[in-house]
Parts: structure tokens; C-alpha cells; sequence
């Protein structure tokens, strides 16, 4: 029995107590339905389920479902793994076995896995290879076993029976009842089967029996052993308390994992630990899963009727321990009271002097606790005509912020000693002091609500304000000599040169209201906010202070991490610390924080642990390895990241970026894990993947290759055929013309002689034209001179003329005049006027609805010769008062060429409002302007005033529309409509 001396001692038990965070998951949060039969994880790192309704595939954020099986009977049950490490699993009767191997779950041919149950000899033989909480054996099966590397256990009715490798079979014990397997397990190729009874533990190896007569929580009565020799997980439950089995030197020990006194009011199923991600996870008959988040962030708390649990300020009381103002001692675990006392006034600051009485500040007065009486006795000092708002410890003096009793001013006054009977100095400010920190023995910072100060007690006044403006919350030094600024919802700040750098921001801004900063031993940060508890390297914000181009990860812990809820508390002196057993300490909404900095995991994902494979398009799901293969016809596809992460995904700053593509830069990925693309068109794009898998910094990349297929009229081949067909075209057409001109030669030749005589009678008769023409041009400018003279002659006989009938007549003799030649130029003066127009504004407003609608009724019967359509979508009620000749003029030159290229389409006009600005819109299904134009015309909005600028012959028409654009300071610009046609979008600003 020299086996048995050896383990007699090998029972111990490990405890550290943690606290969690349970989740409930049903079939409102994805799972087919409420039993969770099995839980296991594969070598990949995702969790997988069996429930009556398939198998499901957990990566911390979704269920994926297998459940597409060409069979009938989908109540799934206990998962076996392989010896290639993937995972088997039957239904019920173990009817059909499913394979889990790369990541997917697929249906095997029968035969290929041995069946749990067999028949042999007249007995029914089943597979003992998991526990579970109901303890159900089944009277019809004759033999349970349970198999090992080194051989097979068989309990039979009579004996104990071991058959090896080889065969050979050797009865090694009288049977056991089948209920004393409701206990067995198996670890490292050892079957221990506790006997309660007798408070031993049976122990089975390499076919041999030995006993361990030591009493443990492995045979105790209370106790209830959950095995699966699939995950190689054994878990002991006491009164509540759950264990894990692990070997510690090739012995089973047990570690506590957690307190969880409803289970033995749970119809559980199944159990398993991630250790990796520190979660239990509870698979119940009826609930469905309950995933715990073990957490070493402990939250003490008082429970005190009627009284909350927020706390702030506090001190060091132990080296365990925290004191609260208002008597509390906090530990990790418990809640001691020392003092009585009942605040009302809120002024959150405690320091000791140097006795180490409490000092506070409560009704404009400076209290004192005694720590010769444990705290019991305390008085309070006044100070003439000042109301005491803050109290601070600097090196050897303290720091008494007081306000005049009008509040107009605030005195910073400067005390020697803990007696405060004499100031050494006194500084005036005009707004309250939220901080004071020494610089050196007789320099300060001083942080108000508008900047900060920097004082000195040598020279006795302020020698230099800076971060003006700044609503400073706390300044803090930390061990090598930098100083960091909080504030109230501005940011986080490093003083350097007596002036403030901004540090970045976390994504969602949380760390803008960030109120005490903790330094760990291994030089990072742990910063509390208004929203969750942020770690940052320092030497990354240090970095990021000398080059902004430095990248800042924040790690942010939540109430899902262990905490009760997210909002800390600042504003208050101290805000944090750190006790001499390690344990820091920060004040929340509901409770003290405490934790040791070593305890708490940074959880990234593993590098390899990135799976792109699964895309999903409006007709099909897409399964691929390496390439994405799309036709050109589709929608939108959704690209799945599969990874296994059971935690925030915003802290591994997951982001993504399509190379060849139109944007070319890294993007944020949403937490749902997929990238949808929207049409790309056709050719070859690499879409690469980024995710943070270090606190260091350190990214792993990932990348895939999207191929997109185009249409055939979108091939090489295709438009090479069109070129050649092209150049056969532009031969025949040549061959044709040429053919017609030889003709046409021969007939003008054979006609030549007859034409001379016409030819010159139609050059004289050209020649007669043009003269006639010249004439014209002259009578024009006669027409126009004449007038002119006329009236010059009239004015000038009208200032020599005094009878008043011959004045009457010359006046009615230039104003008719000046009626005719107005008519004649009023034409040519209205376009330009429209230029010289220096009110772009008028008094009233014009309904732009109103203006595209007269359009329309102006164009709409030519669009209809072009079999087109014109739709005013223009919103009725938006108005403006841009000048409505100008607006008109635009509209209908923008309209005239819409619906002038435009045929057999549609022309829509509408309007959008964005703040003050309105966007009228022109869309048309046209032709449509050629990307150079496009191009040209953007150049022409914003290149036409320069004096190098030279127009090209594309037409003046919507040159003039620019310019009068720019007269009414608006906004132009040209887009290609799809699928064809041009987008015109004009920007008015009110």
C-alpha cells in the first residue's frame, strides 16, 4: 500500500475569495431555447452549447446557431472532445454524432464515432464521462464505464473490472452502487471515487486500488462533485462555495472560486471555467445560461438603513483600511464604525495634521477629531469673518481656503503648525481653490475655477497665472516629478513648462471628467471617472506630450468587471489611495473600490485568435478562406469577424481599413464585429484588420483579399472587342464615305462647266449680301447713334430755351425718345443687370417651391417632346431672400441644360435644410456631364477669380450660373448620378 501513504496528504485547499457579476441569457438574447444541455470551449477559444434546438457557438457577443442538420432530432447532449482536439457531440439516443472542427459544427456519417451505448453479451453498456446536478442513472443499463489512457473501468453488478490496452481484463474491487459514480471523477488518468460514508475516497490507477482515509471536502456529505472528462473540469460545491479541482504536483487540490448560494436551487445541467477569461459559466434546465464574471475589485458596504452608500472623501486608517469622514472604517470585506456623526454641509475634505487628529471642514468651521480618545472627541476653530471652504497638507505647513463672508473674494492662508493661530502668508483669488500642490518648499500650484496660480511664499504674492479659463478639479504630482491636472469635464492635463498639454481623449470621452490618478508599481495609471475606472501607460501619455501623433490606449474596467456601478467620485480631498498592503482605493457612487493593481487582468484577445471567414449577402451566407469572391451584382455584404472575446470590445481598438478603396483609413468597428461594404466597384481590394492584444501598445494585424467580379461589359476582353469592333466601324464608314466623295467628285466634275455661269451669279449675289448685312450693322449703330445725338441736341436747345411751350415739347420729344431706345437695349440690359445687382437680398421672401414650379410649367412641355418627366420634391415651406431675379436666372439656366440632355428620363428637383444653410438639388437622368467636366466646372467655382484662370470652350452658360453663384455667395458643385446623368446641388446660406 505504498500508494496509499502517498496520497493520504495530498488533499489541500487554496482560498481566494472573489466577488462577480451574473448574467442571465435566454431566448430573448439569442439562444434557440432555455436548456443548456453542455458547456465546453475549443481550442480556438469560443465557447459551444447544446441546447434541445441545436448547438450554438458563443464568442462574447453572439450566438451563432447550428441547427441547419438534414435531421430530425436536435436535442443535442454531453460534448466529448478528441484526441486532435476537436469536439464530438450526440443527441438524444445518440442517433447522430456532430463533428465541431474548425471553427463550425457539421453533421458525421454514422458509424464514424463510437455511440456512447453499446449492446454486448446481453447488457446494455453506457459511457460515464460527465456528471451532473440531477444524479440520474438509468435502471436499464447494466454496465456504466469510464475510460482512461491506461484502460477502461467497467462497473459491472459484481466487480470492478479493468481491461487495458491490450485487452486484458483483471477484476480489481467488488461492485459499487451506480449512485457512488454521482461523485466519481477523473484527473490525469486517476479515478477517485469518494465514499461520504466512510469519509475515505476510493482511488483507481493503472488498473490498481488504493484508499485515501483523510477527511476533505471531496467526501464530505454536504458536497456535490460536478465532472466532465470533455473539458477536464471538476468543480466541488459546499454549502454554496464552489471549487475547482486542479492538479498541484500531479495531486488534486482545490481553489475557491466563488460564493454562490442559490445553486442548490438551480436545476443546473452543466458547469464550466474560463480561466483565461476568469468567467463561470452555469448551464440551467429551464433559465438558460448564467455567465459570472469573477472580479478581484471588492466593494464594501455599510448597509445602513435609509442611508446611501456614496462616499467620498477618505484616509488611510490601516494598513487594510480606509476612514470615511463621517466614522466609517472601510476594509475590502467589512465595514467598521468608529465615530458618530451626522453631515449635512458638504465639504469633501479630510487630512490629518500632524498628530494624526482628523481634520475636516463642516459649517464654514474647521473641525478636529482626536486621535487620543479613538476619534470619540472633537471641537471645531473659527476664523474672524471667514467662512472655511478647504483644507490642505503641504510638505510641513497647511493650507486654509476661506471665503469673505460675501463670497466675493477667496484667501488662501498659509499656516506653519496644526495650531492655525498665525498665517505666515495670505493670497487672495478672486474664484474658489479646488487644489493645492507643492512645487518645492516654498513654490505652489494653486487650481481654481478658472486657471491656475502659481504662488510663492518667499515673495509672498502670485508670480504667474496660466491654463486661463480652465476649471481645474485636481493637481497631482506623481513619483517622478510630473504634475497632472483634472478638470470638470475638460480633460486631462500634464503641466510642463508652467503651461498645460491636453491629453487625448478615450473614444467615448469618458475621460474628460477623470477626478484622481493612482500610480502603480509598474508605471501605469489608474484613473476614476464619471463613467468607469481607466488604466493608461504613463510612458504613453508622456509620449504623446512630446508628439501628438503618439497613440494612447485606455483600458476601461465597468461594473460588468466587478464594481456596482460606474460613476466614481472626485471633486474632494483625497480622491484616492493606495494602503500599505497594496490595496488601492477609490470613492464611488456605491461604495469604496478597493483592489490591488496585480489582481486585475487586462483581457486582449490572442493574436491568432482572429477568424475572417464568414460574409452574409442580401441572397446568400458566404463561406471563404483567405478571398472574398462577390459578383458585381450585389447590394451590401457583411464581412464577420469571429474572434473570441468575452469582454469590452472597445478596448481592444478594433479598427479596420480597405485598401484600394475609396477611403484609405483606419475605421472603428462596431461592436456587433462586422464590417458592412457597400457597393465597390469591380477589381482587387485587400480589406485589412487591426486589434490591440497588448497594454503595451502592440497591435496583431489581419488581412483578407475581396475580389470583385465584374459585369461582362465591364471586362478587358469585352471593351478590347469594342475597340476592335470600333476600328472595323470608323474603316467602313471611311471606305463608305470615301466610295460616296468619289462619286460625288465625278458628278460635280460633270457639272463644273454648267455651274460657272451660277457661280458668279451667286458670288455677286454673296457679295451684294454682305453688303446689305454691312448695312444693316450700320443702320443698327446709326439707330443707336442717332437717338443719342438727338437728345444730346435736344438738352442742349432745352438750357438755351426759356418759353415754357417750346421747353414742353422738347422734353416730350426726349422722353419719347428715351422710351424707344430703352425698349430697343432693354433686352441686352437685363442679363447684365443681373451682374451689376448689389442687393442679393430682398425685403421679402421667396418660397422656393414657388420659383422651381414656374420653372417647371416654363420647361415642361419641351421635357415632354423628350419623353421626360420634371418633378418639383422641393419642401413648400422653405424660404429665402436671396434675390429672386438672381435665383431664377440660375434655376431656370440649370434646368434649360437638364432637360436639354435629358431624354426619355426624369428631372427631380428638391430641397434639404442643414441648420441655416438650404441645399436645392438637381438631379437628372440624362446624359450627364463627363468626369473632366466635372472636374473642370469644380476647378472654375474655385480657381475663376484667379488673373492665371483661362476658360475652357465647353459654352458660357454655366460660367455665368458660377458667376452669379459666387455674387450671392453660395455654394456649387457637380456630381455623376448613378446610373447615369449629373447631380447639381446648390448651397444657399441665409
Amino acid at each position: 500500500m505504498k500508494l496509499a501513504s502517498v496520497i493520504l496528504i495530498f488533499f489541500t485547499t487554496f482560498f481566494s475569495a472573489q466577488g462577480y457579476i451574473s448574467r442571465w441569457y435566454n431566448m430573448d438574447d439569442g439562444l434557440p431555447q432555455n436548456s443548456i444541455k453542455d458547456i465546453i470551449k475549443d481550442k480556438y477559444g469560443f465557447i459551444w452549447l447544446s441546447t434541445d434546438g441545436g448547438i450554438l457557438r458563443y464568442d462574447g457577443n453572439t450566438f451563432l446557431l447550428y441547427n441547419n442538420f438534414k435531421i430530425s432530432n436536435l436535442s443535442f447532449g454531453n460534448f466529448l472532445d478528441t484526441k486532435n482536439g476537436d469536439i464530438t457531440c450526440f443527441n438524444n439516443n445518440d442517433e447522430n454524432c456532430v463533428l465541431i472542427a474548425g471553427r463550425t459544427a457539421k453533421l458525421l456519417p454514422d458509424g464514424m464515432v463510437s455511440k456512447t451505448f453499446a449492446m454486448a453479451h446481453n447488457k446494455q453498456y453506457k459511457r460515464y464521462y460527465k456528471s451532473n446536478f440531477l444524479n440520474t442513472f438509468f435502471p436499464e443499463t447494466n454496465c456504466y464505464y469510464i475510460k482512461t489512457n491506461s484502460g477502461t473501468y467497467f462497473f459491472e453488478n459484481q466487480y470492478i473490472v479493468f481491461k487495458n490496452e491490450k485487452d486484458e481484463e483483471k477484476k480489481i474491487l467488488p461492485a459499487l452502487p451506480s449512485a457512488s459514480l454521482k461523485n466519481a471523477f477523473e484527473q490525469n488518468d486517476i479515478i477517485y471515487i469518494p465514499d461520504p460514508d466512510r469519509r475515505r475516497t476510493v482511488i483507481l490507477k493503472n488498473g490498481s486500488v488504493s484508499y485515501d482515509n483523510q477527511a476533505s471536502l471531496y467526501n464530505d456529505p454536504q458536497s456535490k462533485i460536478y465532472w466532465h472528462q470533455g473539458t477536464r473540469q471538476v468543480f466541488v460545491i459546499n454549502n454554496g462555495n464552489i471549487y475547482i479541482s486542479k492538479l498541484a504536483g500531479g495531486k488534486p487540490s482545490l481553489t475557491f472560486l466563488l460564493q454562490y448560494k442559490k445553486i442548490e436551487k438551480e436545476l443546473l445541467y452543466c458547469m464550466f471555467y474560463d480561466e483565461i477569461s476568469d468567467k463561470v459559466y452555469f448551464g440551467d434546465v429551464v433559465r438558460g445560461l448564467n455567465i459570472i464574471n469573477l472580479s478581484n475589485f471588492h466593494v464594501p458596504q455599510k448597509n445602513v438603513p435609509f442611508s446611501g452608500e456614496f462616499v467620498y472623501e477618505a484616509l488611510p486608517f490601516t494598513a487594510n483600511s480606509v476612514i470615511s469622514k463621517q466614522g466609517y472604517e472601510y476594509y475590502k470585506d467589512k465595514v467598521n464604525k468608529i465615530y458618530s456623526a451626522n453631515f449635512n454641509y458638504d465639504k469633501r475634505y479630510l487630512l490629518y495634521d500632524n498628530s494624526y487628529n482628523l481634520l475636516y471642514v463642516e459649517f464654514n468651521k474647521m473641525h478636529r477629531r482626536y486621535r487620543s480618545s479613538h476619534y470619540q472627541k472633537h471641537d471645531s476653530l473659527s476664523f474672524y469673518k471667514r467662512n472655511v471652504e478647504g483644507l490642505f497638507k503641504l510638505n510641513n505647513n497647511f493650507a486654509v481656503n476661506m471665503a469673505d463672508s460675501k463670497y466675493e473674494y477667496y484667501y488662501l492662508y498659509i499656516f506653519p503648525d496644526e495650531q492655525f493661530t498665525k498665517a505666515k502668508n495670505i493670497f487672495r483669488f478672486k474664484n474658489n481653490i479646488n487644489s493645492v500642490k507643492e512645487l518645492d518648499q516654498t513654490t505652489f500650484y494653486v487650481g481654481t475655477v478658472d486657471g491656475i496660480y502659481l504662488i510663492s511664499l518667499s515673495k509672498n504674492k502670485i508670480v504667474k497665472y496660466f491654463a486661463k479659463n480652465l476649471p481645474i478639479k485636481e493637481i497631482q504630482r506623481t513619483k517622478d516629478g510630473n504634475f497632472w491636472v483634472t478638470t470638470h469635464n475638460k480633460g486631462l492635463y500634464l503641466i510642463k513648462n508652467d503651461e498645460v498639454i491636453r491629453m487625448p481623449d478615450d473614444k467615448d470621452g469618458y475621460i474628460s471628467s477623470a477626478h484622481h490618478i493612482l500610480e502603480d508599481y509598474y508605471g501605469f495609471f489608474w484613473i476614476s471617472t464619471n463613467n468607469g475606472l481607466f488604466k493608461v501607460s504613463k510612458k504613453a501619455l508622456l509620449d504623446y506630450s512630446r508628439n501628438k501623433n503618439t497613440n494612447v490606449h485606455y483600458y476601461r474596467y465597468t461594473k460588468e468587471d466587478g464594481f456596482l456601478n460606474n460613476e466614481f467620485n472626485g471633486s474632494s480631498n483625497p480622491s484616492g489611495n493606495i494602503l500599505k498592503n497594496g490595496n488601492f482605493v477609490f470613492p464611488s457612487m456605491q461604495g469604496f473600490v478597493f483592489f490591488k493593481p496585480d489582481e486585475i487582468k487586462n483581457h486582449y484577445p490572442k493574436s491568432n485568435q482572429l477568424f475572417i471567414e464568414r460574409a452574409k449577402t442580401a441572397k446568400k451566407n458566404i463561406h471563404f478562406k483567405d478571398t472574398l469572391r462577390l459578383k458585381s451584382d450585389y447590394k451590401t455584404v457583411d464581412v464577420f469577424l469571429d474572434f473570441p472575446y468575452y469582454h469590452n470590445i472597445k478596448n481592444i481598438y478594433a479598427e479596420s481599413k480597405l485598401q484600394d478603396g475609396q477611403n484609405n483609413k483606419w475605421e472603428e468597428i462596431k461592436t456587433d464585429r462586422k464590417l458592412t461594404l457597400s457597393t465597390i466597384a469591380p477589381g482587387n481590394y485587400t480589406l485589412y484588420i487591426r486589434f490591440l492584444v497588448s497594454e503595451t501598445g502592440r497591435f496583431a494585424y489581419k488581412k483578407i483579399f475581396i475580389e470583385i467580379e465584374p459585369f461582362f461589359y465591364q471586362t478587358v476582353w469585352f471593351k478590347i472587342l469594342i475597340i476592335i469592333l470600333g476600328i472595323i466601324l470608323i474603316v467602313l464608314i471611311i471606305q463608305v464615305r470615301t466610295n460616296f466623295l468619289k462619286r460625288m467628285v465625278r458628278t460635280l466634275k460633270h457639272t463644273l462647266d454648267n455651274k460657272d455661269q451660277e457661280l458668279e451669279i451667286t458670288t455677286n449675289k454673296l457679295k451684294n449680301e454682305s453688303e446689305y448685312q454691312q448695312k444693316i450693322m450700320e443702320s443698327i449703330s446709326h439707330d443707336i447713334t442717332t437717338p443719342i445725338r438727338f437728345l444730346v441736341s435736344i438738352s442742349q436747345k432745352l438750357n438755351d430755351i426759356r418759353e415754357t411751350e417750346l421747353q414742353k415739347k422738347y422734353l416730350d420729344e426726349i422722353c419719347h425718345t428715351s422710351e424707344q431706345l430703352f425698349k430697343f437695349t432693354l433686352d441686352l440690359k437685363e442679363y447684365t443687370a443681373l451682374f451689376k445687382e448689389e442687393n442679393i437680398f430682398d425685403n421679402e421672401e421667396q418660397h422656393i417651391f414657388v420659383l422651381v414650379e414656374n420653372k417647371k410649367l416654363l420647361f415642361e412641355q419641351v421635357a415632354s417632346a423628350n419623353n421626360s418627366s420634371i418633378h418639383n420634391l422641393c419642401d413648400p415651406n422653405l424660404a429665402t431672400r436671396i434675390n429672386k431675379g438672381i435665383l431664377s436666372a440660375i434655376l431656370h439656366n440649370l434646368i434649360d441644360n437638364a432637360v436639354k440632355n435629358t431624354k426619355d428620363g426624369e428631372i427631380l428637383l428638391k430641397t434639404e435644410q442643414k441648420n441655416k444653410e438650404i441645399e436645392i438639388i438637381i438631379f437628372d437622368t440624362g446624359k450627364g456631364m463627363s468626369s473632366k467636366q466635372i472636374e473642370y466646372y469644380s476647378h472654375v467655382f474655385e480657381s475663376m477669380d484667379k488673373d492665371n484662370f483661362v476658360f475652357k470652350n465647353y459654352g458660357l452658360g454655366l460660367h455665368m450660373v458660377i458667376q452669379l453663384i459666387k455674387k450671392i455667395n453660395a455654394e456649387i458643385t457637380f456630381h455623376e448620378n448613378a446610373p447615369k446623368g449629373t447631380v447639381v446641388k446648390i448651397i444657399l446660406k441665409n
